[in-house]
């Protein structure tokens, strides 16, 4: 059907109707206040009914009161923006109202949350989201919204939440399935009415039902009407979600750019062809939806659709007929009417029952009784309805036999947050029960078959009871049980009985709304409070007394202290409802004491928000507590041992005592201690018999036994004894901890492996001191650890396990951190972590081993490996949704440590498992603690909810993320709390997903070493050991790379686009902190950023980034004396320099940086991009920024003229006219004069030094080459090759030394052998080698270039030829693919730049001196010159802009120029002898 199209229908003008009508439908709901509050005091009834109505006493759990709070607070934030007339604030509230909407419109919609569909939240949480967006006046948004709404919930969308828009949207397109509809009930109908072949086709047949012809009705005919009922409301279902994707679709294609088929309007076609067509007019007892009262819930609909036959046995009420023209006349039929079956699904809609099939129905449920009661009848005849009446005016006989039956049971769960919230007074006194009540699913079973249930129920319960363990974990346990109990001891008598039957029961409970939720006692003086929650006023004043702010249902804060005054209006009620009924109100009477003298609820049952792990003073005095209640009803009336049987029992146990106290003989004080406890259990632990043995004799008697004895049963015997007196008198564990011995003796049973000992010591509550010093760790992790444990007929007050847990784990939680370290650490040397992982299924002392992992996590993190590998992460999970804030928080402390792991794919598969596994929704569970958690907690949550969102690409807009977001800048922002800012910062650091195994984040120690500082990375590598393990192949290594740099970026993304970069701005402020750790964090943090902005998309946040961080990063380079903290500055600037604007800012401090940055390059590889693209900026003065000062000035006229100048790892080697070769220290700026050589005969024209930078040659005017070994301090000759010719120039390498001489072109010496030699015509002036390229600089203004491997040439330069003078390449040099060549000065010109690639020439070197020599920096040329002078040149832009004169005068010539491996440093040698330095700034 969903793919059956006509043709395409003009799009605007449906455009313009869905605007039109949904925006006149909305806009009436935004002006009447009334009709939307009483609308959603409507669908909240509804709600509250599913509470009320509910089969089971299950527990809502936190997550599912979440759910609910948020659209409750939701459509509070959305009424207030209604109401207020200040812009901003109206703004605010809906986007708060947004948010907290959109949490139930995500809702899967086949699942449940407290019972209640998730599709009926969804759709009325979309109905208030497009209030919303109409009020933004976006009605495109609203329009959507509302369509989604008819999409999830056809069924209650047109019956609750907008009848008459879907009469207006859908109904005209129903007309064909109205029509068979119309013609299938007519036939079905005629079927059952004699003579109906003559009656019209839209006859209403209402009128002609009566007793006889209900009764006539086959049971086949009524499965017909009941499936056609079916049919027909499922077709309206479909169709109105058919017709709303379709108005959706036209709404969404834009025909302009969108590529996907043009929407074609669908047809609305019913399940069969009609045989002839109809009337297009409506009959009038077509309907489109059920009768279906606010206050039915949704229990029948999800009853029909788990059991429909049951559904069908169950309904068995009668409804009158009535005549309901459109869904809102439907709207207004009384609330008397019955239940009805309904199928609730997303995928198939609902059934929709007419009151037609729902009479069918009720009747038949009973047609076989009937049948045989017939005769019967005559004397007692059921009332009939008639066919006039009115479905709101049954007559009294029917009034009187449709009695409710059957009590209203008050659900043990906490009732659902939004409809205890919203409800008013106006809705207190509607529930009074002074119209009749509604019927509720009602059966035929006898009311003595619902006694017998009761007691067996009852009887199951109080089993339960007496065997129920304690539960740390959740605060409201104690509120839960004691309401549960309380129901069941009052019964629950069945008044489901037959629909025609005169038997009523009196109501035997009072209203809920008359009873207190703290006391379960009806009101004496009622307070309701700010939070719409009534409390008995002594009750809420102890509540807050106890230190409390919030309400004990909701948890809202309290803004006030001062209660109330009294609600006289539900008081004057309760008063008059007490009237009616005095034996209730009695019973149910509030009294300042308890009822009776078993009550566990102490002070009211007011369950108190208590820390993840109780103290040993509560846990035992709840077990005094439950002791005591056994005792106090073992000696009521009822007791199985009377008073004359007990005092015998004790007459026998008197020689047994008097042996254990007194003989000296161990076995038969054993034999004595074995007789008295078969004889304490079959007494049931009588209180007489407690307190016969409790006496300080007796006890030490059992304590002797327990030292002396070797018989394990006799000791464990003795070890129950005494537990079970402990747990019901205080002062029996007092006598045994009033000698050390004592307590010595459970320690030595305890390591000797007697588990029960574990028991007894714990109930004795031992100091931390106690248990340090006896050194229990080892021996509680065996008990822990033990696979099976003894079994006895004796069962202690507790498993040795739960208190081996509960003692380990006040051991680890005691003392200082170094006293706690040393614990943890002695848990994980014991092997404990793999014991207390295994026994995580056991619900008692389950929030004890999250503790006990979480302190062994803080003491060696490299464990949380395992743990998170082995844990049973759903466990984890449940205690989180169960137990009290407390446990909450430790939980999440708990998971986040455990997803701080090394190796990104493990933690990837950890958090998917947190977010997949589990009963509920993690992530929406984690959003609402969030918004709840105390400040020390959200950024932890934040954090994880962020990780687990993160899982999938952020493309699309979650409340999840930004939640999770918001919260981690928002504690960026609290300046008050440093430390607090302090956690937000490194929590957004770590979210980089770069941790050592330890979980420390290593995001520092990259970033300096991408900007090329590495021994802070290397030594963190060393330490950690993460290089690469041996177990570890390099493809899994390559593989957890890759999913890294992917986490990181999709971190770096969410977090630099929330909000156009809001991040950025409080980034600024942060940075300005007067805390230097705090700065530092978020320096580390802003360079990463923005480091990761340029590996990112262009999503407009960069010019954020330069506007509110580019200063900062500027103000820490000038200002810090940290050298790491100006690399990350220079990282960060790197980042900006490809933003025109950025570079343009950074231009303005480019005088006040250059310094700083020139100093920083030998620490940094990023700063020489920076200084290259600040002296290329046009408005930057590269002569202002340029200096050098003259660092030194050495004569070696001796030597004669300096011919050659070699930089070599902070040396500097001179070559000189008379054969030597000197070697200077130029580490310090002063060249220190370490060596001179003389192994030339004759000049020492040339140096040249290998890659490896072990090996130097040089060539000389004696016709040699020799190869030097470079050492620290000195040079030894090693070879000496006799190449037969002098040697002006040299390039050599350990296979190849080629050399000019002479004549015209090169020698190409091998080492060995006769130098072979390439000639092309020219006189060789200079050399330049890269790779096996060789570039010779000749005369005639040329240059040459020789193929190595092929030993030939090729002219790679041909200068102008000029009629006068000799022009001659008298350098070169190559440097980043550029060959940089000078020589004479042609026209002007004295050296050319040429791109090796290319052989282009891309700039030209301008000055009117002759080039003699060539130095090349990263962003300077210097060029040498025969008159003294050498010129300084921009790189980039080969522009000169300045000089720098050498001492001598206008005669002196440069020979040679050479810069240290920084650039920082300049050396200069001249024909005079003289080496002259100038440090550059």
């Amino acid at each position: 059907m969903a793919g059956n199209y006509r043709f395409e229908m003009d799009q605007k003008d449906i455009n313009r109707f869905l605007n039109t009508t949904v925006g006149s439908f909305i806009q009436d709901r935004l002006i009447d206040k009334k009709q939307r509050k009483l609308h959603k005091e409507q669908c909240a009834e509804r709600l509250a009914a599913e509470d009320g109505c509910s089969d089971k006493d299950t527990e809502v759990q936190y997550s599912e009161q979440a759910v609910l709070a948020n659209l409750d607070w939701g459509m509070d934030a959305l009424e207030e923006a209604i109401n207020t007339s200040n812009m901003e604030t109206k703004l605010a509230r809906l986007d708060y109202a947004e948010k907290m909407l959109q949490v139930c419109a995500m809702l899967n919609s086949h699942q449940k949350t407290a019972g209640v569909p998730n599709f009926y939240l969804s759709a009325w949480a979309h109905l208030n989201l497009s209030y919303l967006w109409k009020l933004r006046n976006n009605i495109s948004n609203s329009v959507l919204h509302v369509l989604e709404m008819f999409i999830i919930d056809p069924f209650f969308s047109r019956i609750d939440f907008a009848p008459e828009l879907w009469k207006s949207l859908f109904l005209p397109h129903m007309s064909s399935i109205i029509g068979w509809y119309s013609e299938a009930r007519h036939r079905l109908m005629m079927e059952v009415i004699p003579d109906s072949s003559d009656l019209s086709f839209t006859v209403d047949f209402d009128q002609f039902f009566n007793e006889s012809l209900v009764y006539s009705v086959r049971p086949d005919q009524a499965e017909k009407m009941q499936k056609l009922e079916q049919l027909y409301g499922e077709s309206l279902d479909d169709n109105t979600r058919l017709y709303a994707k379709y108005y959706k679709d036209c709404i969404n294609y834009d025909s302009t750019t969108c590529k996907k088929v043009i929407p074609m309007v669908p047809i609305a076609e019913p399940p069969m062809t009609p045989l002839h067509e109809v009337s297009r007019k409506i009959p009038d007892y077509v309907k489109f939806g059920p009768i279906l009262p606010k206050s039915a819930g949704f229990s029948a609909i999800l009853k029909d659709k788990e059991d429909p036959k049951e559904a069908c046995r169950l309904n068995q009420t009668s409804v009158p007929l009535g005549k309901v023209d459109s869904p809102a006349k439907e709207s207004q039929v009384s609330e008397d009417a019955s239940d009805y079956e309904q199928d609730d699904s997303f995928a198939d809609s609902h059934k929709l029952v007419s009151p037609m099939s729902m009479r069918i129905k009720e009747d038949l449920g009973c047609w076989p009784k009937l049948q045989q009661s017939k005769e019967s009848s005559r004397d007692h005849s059921p009332t009939v309805f008639s066919p006039l009446d009115s479905p709101k005016t049954p007559s009294p006989k029917v009034s009187s036999s449709k009695q409710n039956l059957q009590m209203k049971r008050e659900p043990a769960s906490i009732l659902r947050l939004l409809s205890r919230h919203i409800m008013t007074d106006s809705s207190i006194s509607a529930s009074l029960p002074a119209s009749p009540p509604l019927p509720n699913d009602t059966s035929s079973w006898s009311t003595d078959l619902d006694s017998e249930v009761i007691v067996a129920r009852r009887s199951c319960m109080k089993k339960v009871n007496r065997r129920q363990n304690m539960n740390f974990a959740n605060g409201n346990s104690q509120l839960f049980e004691n309401s549960y109990v309380n129901e069941m001891d009052e019964g629950s008598q069945s008044n489901m009985s037959f629909p025609l039957s005169e038997k009523s029961t009196q109501r035997t409970r009072p209203p809920k709304d008359f009873v207190c939720p703290i006391t379960s006692q009806i009101f004496s003086d009622p307070v309701t409070l700010e939070t719409g929650q009534t409390y008995e006023r002594k009750a809420i004043q102890e509540w807050i007394k106890r230190g409390n702010t919030t309400c004990p249902i909701t948890r809202q804060p309290l803004s006030a202290v001062a209660l109330p005054k009294t609600n006289y209006v539900l008081k004057r009620l309760i008063t008059s409802w007490k009237e009616q009924h005095p034996d209730i109100a009695q019973e149910f009477s509030y009294s300042e004491t308890p009822r009776n003298s078993s009550s566990i609820s102490p002070s009211y049952g007011i369950p108190e928000i208590s820390p993840p792990s109780k103290s040993y003073d509560e846990y035992v005095n709840n077990l005094n507590s439950r002791r005591f209640n056994r005792a106090t009803v073992s000696t009521s009336p009822t007791s199985v041992i009377s008073q004359a049987t007990l005092e015998t029992v004790i007459n026998d146990l008197k020689p047994h005592i008097e042996c254990l106290c007194n003989s000296e003989d161990l076995k038969e004080c054993e034999t004595a201690v074995l007789t008295i406890a078969k004889t304490w259990k079959d007494s049931n632990a009588e209180s007489a018999i407690h307190c016969c043995l409790s006496t300080p004799t007796i006890v030490n008697g059992f304590v002797e036994i327990l030292s002396a004895s070797l018989n394990r049963e006799v000791i464990r015997t003795s070890i129950y004894i005494l537990s079970e007196l402990i747990s019901a008198e205080g002062s029996v564990g007092e006598t045994l901890t009033s000698v050390d011995s004592d307590f010595d003796c459970l320690a030595s049973l305890l390591k000797n492996g007697l588990s029960e000992a574990a028991v007894l010591i714990y109930q004795l509550r031992p100091s931390f001191a106690q248990l340090l010093a006896h050194e229990f760790i080892s021996s509680l992790v065996q008990i822990i650890s033990n696979k099976h444990e003894n079994k006895s007929d004796l069962q202690l007050i507790m498993e040795p396990k739960e208190a081996a847990i509960a003692l380990l784990e006040e051991i680890l939680m005691g003392g200082d951190e170094n006293c706690k370290y040393i614990n943890a650490m002695g848990v994980i040397s014991a092997n404990g972590i793999p014991a207390l992982i295994k026994c995580m299924d056991r619900v008692e002392g389950r929030h004890s081993i999250v503790s006990v992992l979480l302190c062994c996590i803080k003491a060696d993190r490299s464990c949380r490996n395992v743990i998170a590998t082995r844990i049973d992460l759903p466990l984890v999970l449940e205690l989180f949704h169960g137990g009290n804030d407390g446990l909450r928080g430790i939980c999440v402390e708990f998971l986040s440590e455990i997803v701080q792991l090394n190796r990104r794919t493990i933690c990837n598969k950890v958090l998917q498992r947190i977010k997949e596994e589990g009963a509920f929704s993690t992530m929406h569970a984690f959003l609402v603690y969030l918004q709840m958690a105390p400040m020390e907690q959200q950024l932890l949550i934040a954090t994880l909810l962020l990780q687990l969102d993160l899982l999938v690409e952020p493309r699309k807009m979650s409340i999840y993320r930004e939640e999770a977001i918001e919260a981690l800048i928002e504690g960026l922002r609290r300046k008050d709390f440093l430390n607090f800012q302090i956690m937000a910062s490194d929590a957004l650091i770590s979210l980089s997903g770069r941790l050592t195994s330890s979980g420390k984040s290593y995001n520092e120690e990259l970033l300096l070493k991408i900007a090329g500082f590495d021994q802070p990375y290397n030594t963190v590598m060393k330490e950690e050991k993460l290089i690469l393990h041996e177990t570890e192949s390099k493809e899994t290594m390559e593989e957890d790379e890759k999913a890294a740099k992917s986490w990181e970026k999709r971190v770096a993304f969410v977090l630099c686009n929330h909000e156009k970069g809001s991040i950025f701005k409080v980034l600024e402020e942060c940075l300005k902190s007067d805390s230097l750790e705090m700065a530092k964090s978020c320096l580390v943090l802003s360079t990463w950023l923005v480091h990761m902005l340029s590996r990112l998309p262009e999503t407009g946040v960069r010019n954020a980034a330069r506007k509110s961080l580019l200063d900062q990063f500027i103000n820490v380079l000038l200002s810090s004396r940290n050298l790491e903290e100006k690399i990350l500055a220079t990282l960060a600037l790197k980042s900006f320099i490809k933003d025109q604007g950025a570079l343009e800012e950074l231009g303005v401090y480019a005088k006040g940086i250059y310094k700083v940055l020139r100093k920083l390059k030998r620490n940094s590889v990023v700063v020489t991009d920076i200084l290259k693209a600040l002296m290329n900026l046009p408005s930057v003065n590269a002569m202002e920024l340029w200096s050098c000062s003259e660092v030194v000035e050495l004569g070696s006229c001796t030597n004669g003229e300096v011919l050659c100048l070699l930089h070599l790892n902070g040396r500097v080697l001179s070559s000189h006219a008379d054969g030597t070769i000197k070697v200077w220290d130029a580490g310090k700026r002063v060249l220190r004069f370490i060596q001179e050589v003389r192994e030339h005969t004759k000049a020492v024209t040339c140096l040249y030094v290998s890659s490896s930078g072990d090996k130097l040659y040089s060539g000389s005017l004696d016709k040699t080459i020799r190869v030097w070994t470079v050492k620290q301090e000195e040079i030894y000759c090693v070879q000496v090759h006799d190449v037969k010719e002098p040697v002006y120039h040299l390039i050599a390498d350990p296979n190849v030394a080629c050399f000019s001489s002479q004549g015209s072109g090169i020698k190409v010496y091998n080492w060995s052998g006769v130098p072979k030699h390439i000639n092309f015509n020219k006189y060789v002036k200079c050399l330049a080698m890269s790779d096996n390229t060789l570039y010779c600089g000749c005369s005639g203004y040329s240059i040459q270039e020789v193929d190595l491997c092929k030993h030939t040439s090729s002219s790679f330069y041909s200068g102008a030829k000029k009629l006068l003078g000799k022009q001659t390449i008298y350098s070169l040099h190559i440097q980043g693919g550029l060959l940089f060549a000078g020589g004479s000065s042609v026209d002007g010109t004295a050296g050319k730049v040429f791109s090796i690639s290319t052989k282009g020439v891309t700039g030209s070197l301008s000055t009117g001196f002759d080039i003699q020599c060539i130095a090349v920096s990263n962003d300077f040329l210097f060029t040498g010159t025969k008159c003294g002078t050498i010129e300084v040149w921009l790189k980039e832009r080969v522009t000169r802009i300045a000089a720098i004169k050498m001492g001598g005068g206008g005669h002196t010539r440069i020979t040679s120029l050479v810069l240290d491996a920084n650039g920082d440093m300049l050396f200069a040698g001249s024909s005079d002898g003289k080496i002259q330095a100038w440090a550059l700034e």
